[in-house]
């Protein structure tokens, strides 16, 4: 009986390191697919799309001439 009690003590370690290692494992390859991932980084500062969220130069101006314009 004492064979049985101290034999599956192995199997209770082989379970937390093969968790570990299918943990590491998992984060390898998440870090393969997001290279350079940041979550406090605000999501438009590292965007690839091809559509441009900032205004121009003279498209500011006007925005701040018209706000001008309606606050007189």
């Amino acid at each position: 009986m004492d064979e049985r009690k101290s034999g599956s003590g192995w199997k209770f370690f082989a379970l937390i390191f093969g968790a570990l290692l299918a943990g590491l494992v998992g984060f390898y390859i998440y870090k393969q697919q997001n290279p350079e991932y940041d979550p406090w980084e605000e999501p438009w500062e590292n965007s690839s799309s091809p559509v441009e969220l900032d205004l121009d130069d003279e498209e500011e101006n006007e925005a701040a001439e018209e706000i001008q314009e309606k606050a007189e």
